[in-house]
């Protein structure tokens, strides 16, 4: 019977290790995340013969393509149903020795320039010695039709950048990387990849976007560091810190919490399975080994340690140093602002005069004409309403006066959607925040800040209940002496998806002016998403209407589904017909759901939606992702914040032109198209569905918001809330009537650690902004304030 090893380390210590020598003659199946692949291939003494048995080879291999021919180390073994097999535990990759193997190695679309055809002329003119041409003679490519000087250099190099990434990756599979991150590695790293892992695994989580704790602590301790080393509880510390910021919207961790959650998520659980209470005494004890530490970090500047009084103690805060300098830059500066002198404030009676001057002025209700007359007079305003309410009424009328003022005015959002429909409310243009700071590559930073302001007199911020610290601080800094910030948004809303609560703290501060509406206006008051909205946000189960009402001229109707596959099933015929037949395009209807997994969670979502949104087609080039596949006409969002290609987390747009040849992506967003090379297209999500979170700033005609039984811990007021004014047009929520009514009843909200009201009530008192007596007084601060680095990794 063959010799089956049950662990990796027992398999590379058998002797004597199989060699097989092959070539892939095709990929039945590879996982992108791990590597595992079942190949069928060709042993090479066979290769010539034209019927020859192909052998099944199961292992981890980075990125198998047809035609390339490998050198495998394994053993034999036999599965009862399947045959003889290969178990790979190693490889390297050969070069295809015959001209069948090599055009189809180089056809596989693995190396960038190289297409099928391509492929079959370069063979056609080079025969055995296409790879050699290829590596030191490219200039001979241009012999072939297709190809000229650039395109032969850009062969040569995905040729060499190959083989290098063949190399790198041997390495890093035997250490617990996934294939999906091998591109990024190199580019990254370049020839010293392997040299930079084995020194700092840990770094890895820091350079490249996607590579988490996780996956570099395994490839630590797999390289020998041992579970309690100082450099292990590092990383972890920071891990868990930078963490809870992304996922919990902090911007400090209480100490004993963070020590409490390092312990947890560095304990290594034992193979005999401890008993809870012997598990709670290691993790105590891992906990005792972090406190030094983190002590250290802080000595080192690492990390900042900042006394507070939270719940009525004494706490230490922990902060990394970047949102420790920018929780209390955004304070001076607000700060700065509203006590700054003001050039030509006007004087109340030119207020009401040019008020009252305003054509429509009449509409305007009490509240909101208060409004306008406080946006002219403050230099500082929030103002805040729910659905209905007429908030960009208000902001128009408060931009026709200030134009009345002679001032110059900019109108900016925090995402390309909600700046395209402020633009489409205001008939002004409005930017997005990121475009009007102007991120300048060379400086690694926005152009415009302290030492070159934004040349305007006011700055409106639309949906500000988005903005989180870092993006608050980049733009504040950016505003010159003298001028006027408007924030505008429903501060009931869910608060940003970054750290900080912005918009809450203005308010909460007490030291900031709040313009806040109140009144829901008859029109409003006639649409069912408005009345429900408001319904949902006092605490009170919204009048549900049977999806029959919709023909009556409903905007907001409920469908009970109790049973996950059928509510699955019930979502995808409301947006392959039921809409449709309201009128209703398929770009105009999103569904939103509170989580990423599960049956009804956005990720599966998507995959079924695309299947009647966007189904495959031979006309539609398709590109294989991580599980996904990206095709051809797929709506798309962006990621994560990317300033070399001006494009940013939340953005969305449709994938406009595959090209497998050139391995590139091309999406069209609103701004005009993007180009993404196969390696960074894990930057992309597909967007038929959201999470609600995702969603923010935003309006879509027509709305699928899920409420169920299986997203029990996501159900929050605030959240369906959010997710039902995202609704412009119409609104179907389906679900259970049990988890609305825990959504409704449910109003609270995890809080978030920050101290960005405080600091600005401490300034206000003449305490610094630290809160701690004998620090800098108010007003005395430099109006040159500290740069912060740039969003994305928050240490």
């Amino acid at each position: 019977m063959a010799f089956t090893p049950r662990t990796r380390e027992e398999a590379e210590s058998y002797h004597p290790t199989e060699v097989l020598e092959c070539t892939i003659e095709r990929v039945t199946f590879h996982n992108e995340e791990n590597g595992y692949a079942v190949l069928k291939v060709l042993p090479m003494d066979t290769r010539d013969k034209v019927k020859a048995d192909v052998i099944a080879v199961l292992g981890s291999f980075s990125n198998p393509v047809v035609g390339e021919s490998l050198r495998i180390f394994g053993w034999w073994d036999k599965h009862p149903q399947h045959g003889k097999q290969f178990k790979a535990v190693r490889y390297e990759v050969i070069r295809p020795a015959t001209a069948a193997a090599i055009e189809k190695y180089l056809g596989s679309g693995m190396i960038k320039g190289i297409g099928p055809k391509a492929a079959e002329w370069m063979v056609k003119k080079f025969g055995v010695k296409t790879l050699e041409v290829i590596e030191h003679h490219p200039d001979k490519l241009q012999e072939v039709k297709g190809i000229g000087e650039k395109k032969a250099l850009m062969i040569q190099a995905g040729f060499i950048a190959q083989k290098e990434i063949a190399a790198i990756m041997e390495f890093l599979i035997g250490h617990g990387i996934t294939p999906t991150y091998a591109v990024k590695i190199y580019k990254y790293y370049k020839e010293r990849a392997i040299e930079q892992v084995e020194k700092n695994p840990y770094q890895l989580a820091t350079d490249i976007w996607g590579i988490g704790f996780r996956s570099a602590d395994k490839i630590a301790l797999n390289l020998g560091v041992t579970y309690d080393a100082p450099q292990r509880l590092e990383a972890g510390l920071v891990y868990v810190l930078n963490s809870e910021m992304e996922s919990g919207g902090h911007c400090y961790l209480p100490q004993n919490e963070l020590v409490s959650k390092a312990a947890e998520n560095l304990y290594i659980k034992s193979a005999d399975d401890l008993p809870e209470h012997d598990q709670a005494h290691e993790k105590a004890q891992l906990g005792q080994k972090l406190e030094p530490v983190l002590a250290d970090l802080i000595a080192r500047g690492l990390l900042v340690a900042e006394t507070v009084e939270l719940m009525g103690h004494e706490e230490v805060a922990i902060y990394t140093p970047s949102f420790h300098t920018t929780e209390k830059a955004v304070a001076d500066r607000v700060h700065q602002l509203l006590n700054s002198p003001w050039r030509n404030r006007p004087k109340p009676a030119e207020i009401d005069k040019i008020v009252e001057s305003l054509p429509g002025h009449e509409t305007l209700s009490e509240e909101q004409d208060m409004a306008v007359r406080r946006a002219l007079s403050e230099s500082v305003l929030v103002l805040t309403g729910g659905p209905g309410t007429g908030k960009t009424h208000t902001t128009n009328f408060i931009v026709q006066a200030l134009d009345k003022l002679g001032r110059r005015i900019q109108i900016a959002a925090p995402t390309g959607r909600a700046a395209k429909r402020a633009a489409e409310v205001s008939g002004r243009e409005a930017k997005t925040i990121h475009r009007l700071l102007v991120f300048d590559p060379e400086k690694k930073g926005f152009k415009h800040g302290p030492g070159e302001p934004l040349e305007l007199d006011v700055l409106v911020i639309d949906e500000s209940s988005m903005l989180d610290l870092m993006l608050t601080h980049n733009t504040i800094r950016a505003i010159p002496d003298g001028a006027q910030i408007i924030f505008v948004g429903d501060v009931d809303q869910l608060p940003s998806v970054g750290p900080g609560n912005v918009l809450h703290d203005l308010i909460h501060s007490g030291r900031v002016p709040v313009a806040r509406l109140t009144q829901v206006f008859r029109q409003a008051a006639a649409s069912k998403i408005i009345t429900s909205a408001h319904a949902i946000n006092k605490g009170k189960v919204p009048e549900l209407l049977p999806p029959s009402e919709a023909k009556n001229g409903a905007d907001c109707v409920f469908i009970e589904v109790d049973e996950t596959e059928e509510l699955l099933q019930k979502i995808k015929g409301i947006v392959a017909k039921s809409l449709p037949n309201l009128g209703f395009k398929a770009e105009e209807i999103t569904v939103l759901s509170p989580m990423q997994r599960g049956m009804v969670g956005v990720r599966n979502l998507n995959e079924e939606l695309q299947k009647i949104v966007n189904p495959a087609h031979p006309s539609k080039s398709e590109h294989p992702r991580g599980g996904i596949i990206l095709r051809e006409g797929d709506r798309v969002m962006q990621r994560r914040n990317n300033y070399d290609k001006n494009i940013f987390n939340g953005d969305v747009g449709h994938i406009e032109i595959i090209n497998t040849e050139d391995q590139i992506l091309i999406v069209n967003y609103p701004e005009g198209p993007v180009e993404y090379e196969f390696a960074e297209t894990d930057e992309l999500n597909h967007a038929f569905s959201l999470t609600t979170h995702k969603a923010q700033g935003s309006e879509y005609p027509a709305c699928v918001i899920i409420v169920h039984n299986t997203h029990y811990m996501m159900l929050q007021r605030n959240l369906v809330y959010t997710a039902l004014t995202r609704a412009k047009k119409f609104a179907v929520i389906i679900g259970t009537k049990w988890a609305l009514k825990r959504s409704v009843s449910n109003k609270h909200v995890q809080p978030r650690y920050t101290r960005l009201a405080q600091r600005l009530q401490n300034l206000v008192e003449g305490l610094g902004t630290s809160g701690l007596p004998g620090t800098a007084k108010a007003g005395k601060e430099s109006r040159e304030l500290p740069t912060p680095p740039m969003p994305g990794r928050l240490f």
